[in-house]
């Protein structure tokens, strides 16, 4: 079951985001990442009025921190963003910028600075190893946001427990897989909900 939530996640390839003031650079377009993280960035960069660009995601990322813990980045759960409307984020005069991004992405409960036991972080200035670029990570599997507009465009007016998708799932879920993996009909249900929050 684990593996088939891990499926389910929303994670959009990089490439389909269509954000006037996120750019993606050509190493990562191909990757896929949590499509709430790339949300929240969105809208942080558009309140903060500043152009941000991904310049790393899962490719060509360590699958360990450089203090030995697991990173966020194999997952899609992470990426790093080296520059702010087209100028490096060490560039001091660029501090302004890049502080009003990261204070956004704090109004949508980013913690800064710390990232351990932490589901949603931004790791910047003074935090060891990051003077040159801003690091998001989001592991929650529901979006910071209340609208139902997703990164590419589309608005959503049926609720995911009606859509016949979800309809589908759960019947997928409680006759097939729940008995073949041998879960009661109340943890097939606890599942079914679990993935509903995922689609949400």
């Amino acid at each position: 079951m684990k593996k088939l939530i891990q499926l389910l996640e929303a994670n959009i390839q990089i490439s389909s985001l269509s954000c006037g003031n996120v750019k993606v650079d050509g190493d990562s377009s191909g990757d896929k990442v949590n499509e709430n993280l790339l949300n929240d960035i969105c809208k942080a960069a558009k309140n903060a009025n500043v152009r941000v660009t991904i310049t790393t995601a899962i490719s060509g990322h360590a699958a360990e921190t450089a203090s030995g813990n697991a990173s966020r980045h194999p997952s899609g759960n992470a990426v790093d963003i080296s520059l702010v409307n087209e100028t490096p984020v060490k560039t001091p005069s660029n501090r302004t910028n890049v502080d009003n991004f990261v204070d956004q992405l704090e109004i949508l409960g980013y913690t800064k600075n710390s990232e351990s036991g932490n589901p949603k972080s931004v790791l910047t200035f003074g935090f060891p190893g990051h003077d040159n670029h801003v690091h998001v990570s989001n592991t929650e599997e529901k979006s910071s946001t209340s609208s139902s507009t997703s990164t590419s465009g589309s608005t959503s007016t049926d609720s995911v427990e009606d859509s016949p998708g979800s309809r589908i799932m759960n019947s997928l879920l409680g006759s097939t897989l729940g008995p073949m993996l041998g879960l009661k009909e109340h943890r097939v249900n606890k599942e079914i909900d679990k993935i509903r929050n995922l689609l949400k």
